[in-house]
């Protein structure tokens, strides 16, 4: 506690109370202050302010007689005491500072001894008292107000700097998809990008072809949080991705030499890209927060993907929706502070698969309500196959742009290619790929009779 600073704040704002602004802007509770007496000051000078009266010797005794708290604010001889025991209102920024440093440490303090006492309780589980920590912590830092406001022209600085120095017109991460870079201008830093899909369509498949395009083809910095699937079977998603080799002769150990060869090839591009993967399947949102955070203070982040939103552990398994647009908006507050775009996948409700239902909307989303509220641009993954089974739509996908708060939305089309999981631009009902004719089998049929590190996965 510093309840000396307390009184020269108050005692600076009665000397000139012009200065409440920056305290009003930066005190959001009452509990800022540590005595009562200034908890109460402090209340009827909000008050005052709010309606556009005077701070003064009369108007704030009145108020807080008003309020029935006169007495227990020390009388008119207290508040007399505040504004003589300050010269001026010269450091009452400096001031304001000091105390909220105080008041996020009492508040942690606070926070501590409560987990503390959670623990030493036997009928206590160690997540239960975790998860408990982890949203007081979030909490705290999340009632964090500072002085944002800058003048227009600290702004305009990073972005000529952007428009200087972009790549073929490019601003953001590229996707490695032409006509969704066209759109997007590649994603934009501070964007967070909500995916989402019916199960088996491929939206995974989807995020890991954007990931691997940015890294691998543009050595951008790309971490990848996969919640539902391990490390390995991302690996191998991977190498059959880039290398077009079918998934179920790797898996099923049946690879000839030449798709053998074929992989190999692309072993060395995959390790040296700049790709992160944590398979960490019970991961909470301040782990993220921290884990993110690290990468991006030794220069490792560029894009941030999550593979999906709700399987994120929340710890408030009561009100689901509560967590999960808890966890949308820390993302998003994730975006602004390190300057990237976050890609997080997400699932759509059964609404989707009414009958006469061919496209997902905004409203299909689970929770839907914060997360279409926080996303900067929602994406749908559409194939028609999972729903029609017609062959010769087998390979038809789009990408179905429903939300993009600083451009148009459209439908992008996409060719999946089942047997490797991976999109390529655009669709041709002929079977050809971006104008150029595809062919996906590879050398003869003798099956590769080495070992095989792949085989079982």
């Amino acid at each position: 506690m510093d309840t000396d600073a307390e009184r020269y704040l108050l005692g600076g704002i009665l000397r000139d109370p012009n200065t409440i602004s920056p305290a009003i802007e930066m005190i959001a509770e009452d509990d800022f202050f540590y005595l009562e007496r200034h908890q109460l000051i402090w209340r009827a000078m909000k008050n005052l302010y709010s309606r556009g009266t005077a701070i003064d010797m009369l108007t704030l005794p009145a108020e807080l007689e008003s309020m029935g708290k006169l007495r227990e604010a020390g009388n008119r001889e207290y508040i007399f005491d505040l504004m003589e025991s300050v010269a001026s209102a010269a450091n009452v920024e400096w001031n304001l500072e000091h105390l909220r440093n105080k008041h996020v440490l009492r508040k942690l303090i606070k926070m501590s001894s409560e987990t503390i006492k959670q623990a030493m309780d036997a009928t206590s589980s160690p997540d239960e008292v975790l998860q408990s920590a982890e949203r007081s912590v979030f909490a705290i830092a999340e009632k964090q107000v500072k002085n944002t406001l800058r003048p227009i022209e600290k702004f305009m600085s990073p972005l000529l700097e952007r428009l200087t120095t972009r790549r073929d017109g490019m601003t953001g991460v590229p996707t490695g998809l032409k006509d969704l870079d066209e759109l997007t201008n590649g994603l934009q830093n501070s964007d967070l990008i909500i995916l989402a899909a019916r199960p088996g369509v491929g939206k995974t498949s989807f995020a890991l072809t954007i990931a691997a395009n940015a890294a691998i083809d543009y050595g951008k910095h790309v971490a990848f949080f996969s919640l539902e699937m391990d490390g390995v079977q991302l690996a191998q998603r991977l190498l059959c991705s880039r290398s077009g080799v079918d998934q179920s002769k790797l898996r099923n150990n049946k690879l000839n030499s030449d798709e053998m060869n074929q992989l190999v090839a692309h072993v060395g591009p995959i390790n040296q890209a700049p790709l992160f993967v944590d398979d960490n399947a019970d991961l909470g949102i301040m782990e993220l927060m921290s884990k993110a955070r690290d990468l991006k203070r030794k220069g490792e982040l560029d894009m941030l993907i999550i593979d999906y939103l709700q399987l994120m552990k929340t710890g408030n398994e009561e009100n689901r929706a509560v967590a999960i647009g808890a966890i949308s908006r820390g993302l998003k507050i994730l975006a602004k502070e390190l300057q990237i775009p976050v890609i997080a996948l997400a699932q759509l409700s059964r609404k989707v698969e009414e009958k006469g239902r061919d496209r997902p909307q905004l409203s299909d989303l689970r929770e839907s309500g914060s997360i279409e509220q926080d996303a900067d641009m929602v994406w749908f993954v559409e194939r028609p196959y999972v729903r029609t089974h017609k062959e010769e739509e087998k390979n038809k996908a789009e990408l179905i742009v429903a939300k993009h708060r600083n451009g148009s939305v459209r439908d992008i089309p996409l060719t999946f290619i089942p047997e490797c999981t991976t999109f390529k631009d655009g669709f041709d009902d002929s079977g050809m790929v971006g104008g150029e004719e595809q062919d996906y089998s590879y050398g003869d049929d003798a099956s590769f009779s080495g070992p095989s590190d792949f085989g079982g996965y």
